[in-house]
């Protein structure tokens, strides 16, 4: 088989960092920790194991963080490498051992990536994998598996970019007929969002800043309006286009990120009510603003207008993978009561009043379609041989108008 792997090298991890910024192809290059290349395929690791094949598989921030070294070193014990990256896929499977159940060869599956203790031998399982809760689960480091919280940055088990993987039954997710292709391989990031989004109960007066121009910014936009919410929902980004295709998406407001603190934020207290006060030093500080923001990026400067532009007693949920943040300034989570929430991946959900794991939720309203099309946010598609524009792609989102770039693994060229 052929996968897009990341091995991560010391001596190559020194040189990017060194020099990176002038020549960003150390990082995914010919030379760089990545590669694609010939891989043994992999083994059923139990007889109740199925084998995929890979159709579609998106390229994420978390990718990208990975390649350009920008993950928390608290991060490290909970991956191992090399790995065959790729943690938003849509399958086909291709073979089933002895004892597995549950799905058919030939069916299209979602996969669900992560690899909680039931399926690394632990017993018994840590709390919150015992209360059905496995995206909390504290032994991802442990058992009969490399260490990793999902496919994709994990080492025996190949993720969605190569052309074989293998998985349990119970990661997978039958895609529904009338479901597309291109909305298949986004039901990850749609469950990431949708996770968030369930996290604070909405009202309908509610105003709602959603930070970001990427795929996560979207598929929250995406979910507020697919569960049927009519809050009031403004996007804060950097790029006409993004602002374009959040109306579509169901967003009342958009405007873009500006380069003066000041002019921002009286921007924010002219949408809101808010009231800007001016320091001796410093930024301007507000009073009023929204009552939740979800913060989509997860860099200093998304996180301090996160912070910034929440009215007090407000909500702010940190959706964007948020590392080691410098200069950032807390001051108005004590000061205004802020809750600060933190979102990762995805679990079981109460709606409606049914219990229903992420993935299935997404499935039903795509299903039903209730909520705009997502499908739109695939902008770009690439065989796994030119996995390099597909990088650049992201790199490069003003010049493509890219938001989500996907492999498309049935394709050679």
């Amino acid at each position: 088989m052929k996968g897009l792997v990341f091995e991560l090298s010391i001596p190559k991890y020194v040189l990017a960092k060194g020099m990176g910024g002038m020549y960003p192809k150390l990082h995914y290059g010919r030379g760089s920790c990545l590669s694609l290349r010939e891989l043994a395929a992999p083994t059923l690791p139990g007889p109740d194991w199925v084998r995929l094949r890979p159709l579609l598989t998106g390229l994420c921030g978390s990718d990208m963080g990975t390649l350009f070294f920008k993950m928390s070193p608290q991060s490290e014990p909970f991956n191992s490498f090399p790995a065959v990256l790729g943690h938003e896929v849509l399958a086909e499977v291709t073979e089933l051992g002895p004892q597995a159940r549950g799905v058919e060869v030939g069916q299209k599956v979602v996969v669900n990536p992560l690899l909680p203790c039931r399926l690394r031998g632990i017993q018994p399982p840590c709390k919150p994998c015992a209360a059905g809760q496995e995206n909390g689960c504290e032994h991802t480091a442990e058992g009969c598996l490399a260490p990793g919280q999902m496919l994709g940055f994990q080492k025996d088990l190949p993720g969605g970019m190569g052309t074989e993987m293998v998985a349990h039954p119970s990661q997978l997710h039958p895609l529904p007929q009338g479901v597309g292709d291109k909305a298949g391989v986004l039901v990850e990031p749609l469950a990431v969002s949708l996770h968030a989004v369930l996290k604070v109960p909405l009202k309908d007066e509610d105003r709602v800043l959603v930070i970001g121009g990427g795929p996560v910014a979207f598929a929250c936009l995406w979910a507020i309006r697919a569960l049927g919410s009519r809050c009031h929902v403004t996007l804060l980004a950097a790029e006409d286009y993004q602002l374009r295709l959040a109306k579509q998406l169901g967003a009342d407001e958009a405007f873009r990120v500006m380069r003066d603190d000041t002019a921002e934020a009286e921007e924010v207290a002219r949408r809101t009510g808010a009231k800007v006060y001016r320091p001796i030093l410093g930024p301007p500080a507000l009073t009023g603003g929204y009552e939740v923001t979800f913060d989509c990026i997860g860099s200093a400067a998304s996180v301090q207008d996160s912070l910034r532009y929440t009215r007090s007693l407000g909500k702010v949920v940190l959706v964007g993978a948020a590392g080691i943040l410098e200069r950032v300034d807390w001051t108005t989570v004590w000061r205004n009561e802020l809750t600060l929430l933190g979102s990762y991946v995805y679990g079981p959900e109460s709606f409606r009043g049914v219990r229903q794991h992420t993935f299935d939720l997404v499935l039903e309203l795509l299903a039903r379609r209730e909520g705009p099309d997502p499908s739109m946010l695939v902008t770009h598609t690439f065989p796994l041989a030119r996995y390099q524009e597909a990088i650049e792609a992201n790199l490069a989102r003003a010049r493509y108008q890219s938001v989500k770039t996907v492999f498309d693994l049935t394709v050679n060229a």
